[in-house]
């Protein structure tokens, strides 16, 4: 079998899209994820969806300054399909900081391989436990069933239209997600740790002696994780509803991108 060059073509659209959503995408975005193994999979499943995926032929470029436009295209795709799927990881990691800096827990960081950068404990522990999450509700299947519906609604080759009316409402409607998620998610804990503040604002008030400062640091970490306990499987069930309303967001992206 011959291959012809716009075949060649499309298989590096594909494969620039694909490569975007990896950047992006949860779990594979990892940096703990070897680059190599992350090329070997982008290269297996771009020659998967190379026999299936429809082409529109008509905007094959046929310069070398319109195939890089394209390229570039594809990749700005894939990478805003992978920011809106890690919405959600992004939430749940700043649950976590809220949940630290009302602990008192903020000052004690670790380095993340995930994000590559410095993140509190409980935001930390937080992440691995949504990420189990999404593992055992397949939520990787629905990014690769994401991956394959983006080529059914946009077609490669495809010129991005960054300049849609749409797109940046959708855009910023991601914020909004992302910011009522984490307080949704840390609600509960900062909560608790308000009415721990409230009960030693008044023990100081009554009993001047007792030094409520330094009680509050020894109360509030264990009162913090007695909270987060209690409210693991109401977490958990969130995270569950969340993959839905990811997918949908994509849906949306999608939508207005081809507009």
């Amino acid at each position: 079998m011959i291959i012809s060059l716009p075949q060649i073509e499309v298989f590096l659209f594909i494969f620039a899209r694909i490569a975007g959503i990896f950047i992006q995408t949860p779990v594979i975005s990892s940096r703990s994820f070897p680059s190599m193994g992350k090329a070997a999979l982008a290269v297996w499943i771009s020659t998967v969806l190379w026999f299936v995926v429809p082409v529109n032929t008509d905007l094959i470029p046929q310069t070398l300054v319109g195939f890089i436009v394209v390229l570039v295209s594809e990749v700005v795709i894939g990478f805003l399909i992978g920011f809106t799927c890690n919405v959600i990881f992004l939430a749940i990691q700043s649950a976590g900081e809220l949940i630290d800096l009302q602990m008192g827990l903020s000052v004690s960081q670790a380095f993340d391989p995930v994000f590559g950068a410095s993140i509190s404990i409980i935001g930390r522990m937080l992440f691995f436990v949504s990420l189990t999450t999404f593992l055992l509700l397949n939520g990787h299947h629905l990014v690769l069933s994401i991956l394959n519906q983006s080529f059914r609604m946009l077609p490669t080759p495809y010129l991005v239209n960054l300049g849609s009316q749409s797109l940046i409402p959708n855009l910023l409607n991601l914020g909004t997600i992302m910011w009522t998620t984490a307080l949704q998610l840390a609600g509960p804990v900062v909560l608790v740790i308000f009415l721990s503040d409230f009960t030693f604002g008044i023990v100081s008030r009554v009993a001047p002696q007792v030094n409520v400062f330094m009680l509050g640091f020894q109360v509030k970490p264990a009162l913090g994780l007695i909270a987060i306990l209690f409210t693991l499987s109401i977490f958990i069930k969130h995270i569950a509803g969340l993959l839905g309303i990811m997918g949908e967001e994509v849906l949306k992206l999608l939508v207005s991108l081809k507009f």
